[in-house]
């Protein structure tokens, strides 16, 4: 097979840890598979249109020079994010002819699409010409067939996979706890996630802080996640002034990270759009249960009690969930389901399905 020529929007560096790490971590994945990769990415995660304009050019420039440098060993392109990213493939279709994999996130089609109708337009279009798409959840994957009338059959469902030797569970969950620092003798809920409006962070402060009143020094909230909107992050941590069991933690590296997922007594993911919710599979992962909105792939992740669903933007609802959890000490959840769920994405059998993928459409 010739090389796979991987484009994406998002990917990681040593100063933005979580920035597209899933995409880094697949791609990872394939080299250690023997399947030869090109990276053409923005590793940078400014904002602002001033500062979109300057890092999308210099992306697209970084693009052109990395596909001219290897246009004859090339075989494939798999970008992630329909919009920007899949737009370098469809050109690279239609000017080289060289095939094209698309693989769809969620806010790529569930945002980004509605933002404009060009967008929507170039959306459907990237959609509709690649050979293959890849939705990482179920609803998308609905969402791409009925709304920008791409076949059936030309889409997978398959999430970036979990790593299960990185997320695994601990042997001793309050021993664990105890080596971050967190007290093992409370509830300690647990968020991973940028610090965004639409991750549900605000609501999920409000209701830490009614079930910190109703319940005092029962539970504490730890908050992991980078800061993408200043504004948001400060209202976010002026909402938290005075709650001495609510921590904020910048991100960290992945085996870091998942000392967290496996410390937690429950992870809650409180988010208004989510294309699947990777993070709440690493949490499983780590033997760690769920709470999470019932919107997107979480919606069928979540299923057959395989966690506890809550309408978005409620924080009273979520507030009900927390204090239960509080007054049961802990939740239950079907293990035989989680199990089941683990196996389906866990990362070598995403690999082998990708590179099954690979091998019906590269030149």
């Amino acid at each position: 097979m010739k090389k796979v020529l991987v484009i994406s929007n998002m990917y990681p560096t040593e100063e933005h840890l979580a920035y597209g790490i899933f995409v880094k971590n697949q791609v990872e994945q394939l080299e250690a598979e023997g399947i030869e990769t090109l990276l053409a990415v923005n590793t940078n995660p400014a904002t602002g249109k001033k500062n979109v304009l300057l890092k999308y050019a210099k992306w697209a420039l970084n693009v052109g020079k990395v596909f001219r440098a290897n246009k004859h060993d090339i075989g494939l392109t798999h970008s992630h994010y329909v919009f920007p990213s899949g737009l370098f493939s469809y050109y690279l279709k239609q000017r080289h002819n060289i095939p094209y994999i698309v693989t769809a996130h969620g806010g790529d089609i569930n945002k980004m699409a509605k933002k404009s109708g060009r967008i929507r337009d170039l959306t459907e279009k990237i959609l509709q010409n690649a050979d293959h798409v890849i939705a990482v959840g179920e609803e998308l994957a609905q969402t791409i067939q009925q709304d920008f009338r791409v076949g059936k059959d030309r889409i997978t469902v398959m999430s970036m996979g979990i790593d299960r030797t990185v997320f695994a569970e601990a042997p001793n969950k309050a021993e664990a706890a105890q080596k971050l620092g967190m007290d093992p003798t409370k509830i300690n809920f647990l968020f991973v996630g940028n610090i965004i409006r639409e991750k549900g962070v605000a609501e999920l402060i409000k209701a830490f802080k009614k079930l910190n009143s109703s319940q005092p020094s029962k539970a504490e909230l730890y908050c992991v996640g980078s800061t993408k909107d200043v504004n948001f992050t400060t209202q976010v941590k002026e909402l938290a002034v005075g709650e001495p069991g609510i921590h904020f933690i910048e991100p960290m590296p992945q085996q870091e990270l998942s000392a967290y997922f496996k410390a937690a007594n429950v992870f809650v993911l409180p988010s208004y759009i989510e294309g699947l919710g990777l993070v709440a599979l690493e949490a499983m992962s780590c033997g760690t249960p769920v709470i999470a909105s019932d919107v997107g792939g979480l919606h069928y992740l979540l299923a057959d009690e395989a966690g506890v669903l809550v309408p978005p933007k409620d924080e009273i609802l979520l507030y009900n969930v927390l204090a239960k959890v509080v007054q049961d000490c802990g939740l239950q959840v079907n293990e035989a389901q989680v199990e089941e769920l683990l196996q389906i994405h866990d990362a070598k059998t995403i690999i082998t399905r990708l590179i099954a993928l690979y091998g019906n459409y590269s030149k």
